[in-house]
């Protein structure tokens, strides 16, 4: 049997974490998990009795778990503590034995996401993880400034982030280059795509450069962007490009099995099988 890419044991300060056991290339899968337990949205009697349900075994893992909020029922605390959303947009969520141990770093070293095809939560090294390092993840999942993320996770959590990001009192230039990704990304999900493409193309590398410059993550939602403003104008060779990049992106973050690898699989293919490729007729985008 294949030795663990991972431990779980004490990490100071902050309980239990999850710790690499030998190097971890980017892009591999250091665990992919089923549910200890659902809890649909479809209110509290059936989250309480979705832990009433729960085999003697898997209630002892659900126990063990860390609770930031004891001012609320013991599972409830729990539940709001570690569960995990089934999906970007889903009100359902999950618990999990070994994935509701990892530790918060906004400097993150692996995505979560959760795999419908698979039916379970996968998570992915976003860049090398050497031997003996915590394995960690951002569990705002939002671009924030360093004051906003400080509070967050204060209010949902009950600790203190100490990762370079947040230790670091001189954060201008990070929350600047926040707030105007913030501003690009409004620019882009506004009329501003459909007026005047070659200015959101602009927008969109521009987010691309911000994010390399403060080391941040999020570009398949750019590279999104790029290949739909691409693909809606007529510039297929474009598109691909953008499809190819954020085919890349999913294949580090959640693997090539998945609905959205396969989907931009097709589209790096033929970028016309868009159901919005070509709507806008034809702008020329290249250079913008």
């Amino acid at each position: 049997m294949e030795e663990s890419l991972y431990i779980v044991k004490d990490a100071p300060g902050k309980g239990r974490g999850m710790f690499a056991t030998r190097d971890i290339k980017r892009g591999t899968c250091i665990i992919s998990e089923s549910p200890l337990v659902y809890f649909y949205n479809t209110g509290p009697a059936d989250t309480i009795q979705a832990v009433n349900d729960m085999s003697k075994k898997n209630k002892k893992y659900f126990l063990a778990l860390r609770n930031s909020h004891p001012e609320l029922p013991q599972d409830i605390g729990i539940i709001k503590t570690n569960a995990l959303p089934l999906g970007c947009e889903s009100l359902d969520c999950a618990v999990f034995r070994v994935i509701s141990r990892i530790n918060h770093s906004c400097a993150l070293n692996v995505k979560h996401s959760w795999n419908a095809k698979l039916k379970k939560e996968t998570i992915f090294a976003t860049e090398d993880i050497p031997a003996g390092s915590e394995i960690v993840t951002d569990y705002l999942s939002l671009l924030m400034t360093r004051e906003e993320r400080l509070k967050r996770l204060a209010a949902s959590f009950g600790f203190t982030c100490q990762c370079k990001y947040c230790a670091s009192e001189s954060s201008e230039e990070y929350d600047a280059a926040v707030n105007r990704i913030k501003e690009c990304s409004d620019l882009i999900a506004s009329s501003c795509a459909a007026s005047n493409p070659r200015r959101s193309i602009g927008y969109v590398r521009e987010v691309l450069g911000l994010i390399d410059k403060i080391d941040g993550w999020g570009k398949s939602t750019f590279y999104h962007d790029g290949f739909q403003i691409s693909a809606m104008y007529s510039n297929y060779t474009l598109a691909k490009e953008w499809a190819d990049l954020l085919l890349e992106s999913y294949r580090i973050e959640e693997g090539e099995v998945g609905e959205k690898y396969e989907r931009y699989l097709m589209y790096s293919q033929n970028p016309r099988s868009h159901e919005r490729a070509g709507w806008g007729g034809y702008i020329d985008l290249t250079g913008a």
